[in-house]
């Protein structure tokens, strides 16, 4: 007999001999269950506050803002997260995102090869029920409404994400819908950033303003996610990552918003230089977690 068989025996029979013991251990066991119990509705309810997929690239196309095909990430890089859990799981977030970004401007053929591609990721997660063939073939023959592509792409996530915590993945799920806020953010500061200077004043405000506005809109969005990563398992990835997104909450702290919209001056948070901090805090968030 192993040594650890012996080992393993002999507790057992100290255990069957105390039935103290065995009480304790089954109080202990009953309490981690609680506590386990307990942080899954914690994360649960965290995740309902949650923007989905969709709903900043759609809040993006609302506000007049055009097309920036250059700022989505180029599925060329799949491969590059297939011996890193981690990584493919904020990475199939980030192209969730993207997906539903190429959706709302009607770039339909391109979300669906996006949609294609992505498959490799969620099958290395074993969550290919959510981007099967069947997701694929009613994305397909949805093509024509934009309305409900995004409600296919927030159903596979919302899929994906509800099996990770029923199989006790809570950590993936969280990383999962890390790369799905981190990529709307990160599409919404550039865009500011990038816009035409050469336009009008008045004609680049009408645009850039609401686009702010959708920056400023996901402070909270920001706490809940950094809430959600603090409640699962921490190793040096999620651990960073937290880092990095509390960073950014404190830049978003130095927006004095409230004061500004109250006093009509809702433009001059384009010449704030904490938008620029958080525009370039998401930009190296974004590069470090697809690069």
């Amino acid at each position: 007999m192993h040594l650890k068989s012996i080992v393993i025996v002999s507790l057992l029979a100290v255990v069957a001999c105390s039935p103290q013991k065995k009480e304790k251990e089954e109080s202990n066991s009953e309490a981690f269950e609680k506590a386990q119990d307990e942080v899954k509705e914690k994360i649960s309810g965290v995740v309902k506050e949650m923007p989905a997929p969709s709903e900043i690239p759609f809040l993006l196309m609302e506000t007049g803002a055009d097309l920036d095909e250059s700022l989505i990430h180029d599925v060329n890089n799949i491969s590059n997260y297939s011996s890193n859990n981690n990584e493919a799981a904020v990475n199939l977030g980030v192209y969730a995102t993207d997906v539903a970004y190429l959706s709302a401007y009607e770039k339909s053929q391109k979300a669906l090869n996006y949609m294609t591609e992505i498959r490799p990721l969620a099958d290395q997660l074993a969550l290919s029920g959510s981007f099967d063939p069947k997701t694929v073939e009613r994305f397909e023959s949805n093509l024509s409404n934009t309305d409900s592509l995004a409600m296919i792409v927030n159903e596979a996530i919302n899929n994906a994400d509800d099996h990770l915590r029923k199989t006790d993945r809570p950590k993936v799920a969280a990383l999962l819908l890390a790369g799905s806020f981190i990529e709307g953010l990160y599409i919404a500061t550039a865009l500011v950033e990038n816009y035409p200077k050469e336009l009008p004043d008045n004609a680049r405000k009408l645009i850039l303003i609401p686009l702010v506005d959708v920056i400023v809109k996901q402070e909270e969005p920001l706490v809940d996610l950094i809430e959600l990563l603090e409640s699962v398992e921490q190793d040096d990835y999620t651990s960073t990552l937290i880092k990095d997104l509390k960073g950014l909450k404190e830049e978003y702290k130095k927006l004095n918003v409230q004061k500004l919209m109250d006093e009509g001056k809702g433009s001059e948070l384009l010449e704030d230089e904490t938008l620029d901090n958080i525009t370039n805090q998401m930009g190296k968030i974004r590069d470090d977690v697809t690069g």
